[in-house]
């Protein structure tokens, strides 16, 4: 209206600024607009839906704080799963458990206790199972192949089959290209239950060749897996393996393999653990009198498991690296319920020695 009442020179000029300055404006928000993801302007907020949004708010109730979350991570981790899975599907290879392991491993490397797992024997002499807590120290690294196959031949005549077909490996370090780096490495004391119900086991199989002897369950919390590891138990101590699956000893090569490993392990526990090895023998009732308070007192084990000079002491023959030979696995993935069970193969078929997996019903 105003515009209207101006001189006819006078409005024609306001009206070509006018448009010049909208012109400008408007090309500097579709400029902005068009470097995100809208194909227009986003809406203003207006009370309504400020008012809309704050209600929401309000009705949300203890249960439901955090669920939507929750549920954003678990779909996640599917899709991880999924992920991982379909990698290895275009490779037109189903994944084993030891690559599936390392991955879990990696994920929950950061909370505390995901090392911890449990492993379960039998008492030979009540047939009852026992179960216990244990740290998992890692895979062995290096391991010679002929160690492997004094634990896991059978000696069922298969030793001629495999021999083509792991041969190469001979004197070369346990690896993924010759099919076995999966050596599961724990601790444990001579004089704990484990090693005299491996003992019984070994005497009253004549050796044990067929049968697996333990099974280990490892559960991680953050990807929601399971596993269930059975195999064979090999206790190294001062002089080597405690017993032998086959009816040939130990190689010297082997053997050094061994102490080696055991004397690095050693080395690497706290102070703390160290200590216990030198407690007096587990399991008998505990001194509690003054006498036998005060002859405690005189043999003190020594502090740390280090000298006067607080140098580390040689491991003492309560000391022992407990080794697990997987053999079975059984996977289970709660996410999307996959299932899958790995069996360790020695027929080689071509391939040498390898993992044969197979997805099952959960």
């Amino acid at each position: 209206h105003i515009i209207s009442r101006l001189p006819a020179t006078t409005n024609a000029a306001f009206l070509s600024r006018r448009t010049i300055v909208s012109g400008s404006r408007n090309s500097a928000i579709n400029t902005r607009y068009s470097n995100t993801c809208f194909s227009h302007p986003p809406k203003r907020l207006t009370s309504k839906t400020m008012m809309s949004a704050t209600t929401s708010s309000s009705q949300e109730g203890l249960s439901d704080i955090g669920r939507q979350s929750t549920t954003t991570k678990i779909s996640n981790n599917h899709q991880d799963n999924e992920s991982d899975d379909n990698d290895f599907l275009r490779n037109s290879n189903m994944p084993n458990w030891k690559e599936r392991i390392d991955i879990s491993i990696a994920k929950s490397r950061k909370i505390r206790g995901s090392n911890y797992v449990q492993i379960s024997t039998i008492n030979y002499e009540t047939m009852e199972p026992r179960c216990r807590t244990v740290v998992y120290r890692g895979f062995l690294k290096g391991m010679p192949f002929s160690a492997v196959k004094e634990v896991l031949l059978d000696g069922g005549g298969m030793e001629s089959d495999v021999e083509e077909t792991v041969g190469q490996a001979e004197g070369d370090g346990v690896s993924k290209e010759n099919g076995y780096d999966c050596v599961m490495k724990m601790i444990t004391d001579v004089r704990s239950n484990k090693v005299k119900e491996l003992e019984m086991f070994h005497e009253l199989k004549n050796g044990g060749k067929n049968a697996n002897t333990v099974e280990m369950v490892w559960w991680f919390p953050k990807s929601s897996e399971q596993y269930r590891i059975s195999g064979r138990l090999q206790f190294i101590g001062s002089n080597g393996p405690l017993y032998s699956y086959t009816d040939d000893a130990t190689t010297e090569q082997n053997n050094n393999y061994f102490m080696a490993e055991r004397k690095q392990q050693w080395g690497n526990l706290s102070d703390m653990a160290r200590e216990q090895f030198y407690w007096e023998k587990p399991g008998i009732p505990h001194s509690s009198s003054l006498e036998e308070v005060e002859e405690s007192k005189d043999a003190q084990p020594p502090a740390g498991g280090r000298d006067e000079d607080g140098k580390v002491l040689p491991p003492p023959d309560a000391f022992l690296i407990m080794l697990l030979y997987p053999v079975k696995i059984d996977y289970l993935r709660l996410t999307d319920n996959y299932r899958q069970i790995d069996e360790w193969d020695w027929s080689g078929g071509g391939g040498g020695c390898h993992w044969k997996s197979m997805r099952v019903n959960p």
